[in-house]
């Protein structure tokens, strides 16, 4: 990824701007960061999700003729389940919650986020296109969760995913979407849909996740990878 280099000309001095300043500025203009989001320690030994870490998401973008540097956060969570399956032991990474943020950009009165006007099932739509043993389906209702200071509405999706790349079985998805401060974000969970399994003590689990988000710069993430790339919801 390259990044445009900014020449400064012209009636540069006449404004008081060394050329260190003027980089500075230049910098602020073209280069947008997110906040990352975790779910506290609380949510998750309730739930029983295990926090994997989060990964920094550096792309580049063309917004209003110019190149911008955007940095987007995703955070992952997932829980062993005992599916009543035999295939599959005595357990599972069946559940799965995952946080994304990523910036509001704004150049020359143009603004711009790469996931911020997608609509639920685009968002989702997106994910099943990076995750070939993920298949997206109808939503089928909706909830409210109360986070953030705010209310979070959770859509959800019948869909089914592929388990030791060989099993196929039918999975909820939860999706909503938020503005917190000058950031978007998505929120994801996935769990499975089986007969056997209590359907609600799942959904529950999600919605305490949802809760038990923290948004901001002082959140406690653990950084596992930084890497470019030009789909913030790409693997």
């Amino acid at each position: 990824m390259h990044r445009r280099q900014f020449v400064a000309a012209g009636a540069v001095g006449g404004v008081g701007l060394s050329a260190g300043c003027l980089d500075d500025f230049l910098d602020d203009a073209t280069t947008f960061s997110a906040s990352p989001a975790i779910v506290a320690e609380s949510a998750t030994d309730e739930t029983g999700y295990e926090y994997e870490g989060t990964e920094e998401i550096i792309s580049t973008e063309s917004v209003a003729g110019q190149e911008v540097e955007v940095t987007s956060y995703g955070s992952e969570y997932v829980r062993t389940i005992d599916l009543p399956l035999d295939i599959f032991g005595d357990g599972v990474e069946a559940g799965v919650f995952t946080v994304i943020t990523t910036p509001q950009v704004s150049v020359a009165g143009e603004e711009f986020n790469p996931i911020g006007e997608m609509d639920n099932e685009e968002l989702l739509r997106e994910m099943q296109d990076q995750y070939e043993e993920l298949t997206i389906e109808d939503a089928v209702g909706e909830r409210s969760v109360a986070a953030l200071e705010d209310t979070l509405v959770l859509e959800t999706f019948e869909g089914e995913a592929e388990l030791h790349g060989e099993y196929g079985i039918d999975v909820l998805l939860d999706i909503a979407q938020h503005e917190s401060g000058d950031d978007y974000l998505v929120v994801v969970g996935v769990y499975p849909d089986l007969e056997d399994l209590p359907i609600d003590s799942e959904r529950d689990r999600i919605d305490q996740m949802v809760q038990g988000l923290e948004h901001g710069e002082d959140v406690d993430a653990e950084i596992v990878e930084s890497r470019e790339d030009d789909d913030p919801l790409a693997d």
